[in-house]
């Protein structure tokens, strides 16, 4: 958030338990890709040929986590002209395992997109 400081009212947070990438600064949440950051619990089955797949499409990764695989799907939809929550939606659809998440975007400052398929994902509004 030093680097890249997002505007707005509104924060996402997350505790993190490693299942990909050892316990450090660098696989901590949140992950950011092209304005787009992302916290998640829980594993995606399917990260690793995800992340081969975006290697491949030029992206680069600074973390071993599955996590890290969903900002840059979700920006990648981002680059095509979607909508923030469409463009989460085409990405989630990529995704297979039990996950709960929750997406902010640079220049939204009023919008979080949240969605789960197993663990229990926690809003708080106040």
């Amino acid at each position: 958030l030093k680097e890249e400081p997002l505007d707005g009212t509104i924060g996402i947070g997350h505790t993190r338990w490693a299942t990909h990438g050892v316990p450090n600064e660098t696989n901590a949440h949140p992950h950011f890709s092209d304005g787009v950051a992302i916290v998640h619990n829980g594993i995606i089955e399917n990260f690793a040929e995800l992340r081969e797949e975006l290697v491949r499409d030029g992206y680069t990764f600074s973390s071993q986590t599955d996590t890290e695989v969903v900002a840059h799907l979700v920006a990648r939809e981002l680059a095509k002209g979607l909508k923030p929550v469409e463009a989460a939606h085409q990405a989630l659809k990529r995704l297979s395992g039990a996950l709960a998440l929750a997406i902010m975007f640079k220049g939204d400052q009023d919008l979080i997109v949240g969605a789960r398929n197993g663990p229990p994902l926690a809003v708080g509004h106040g």
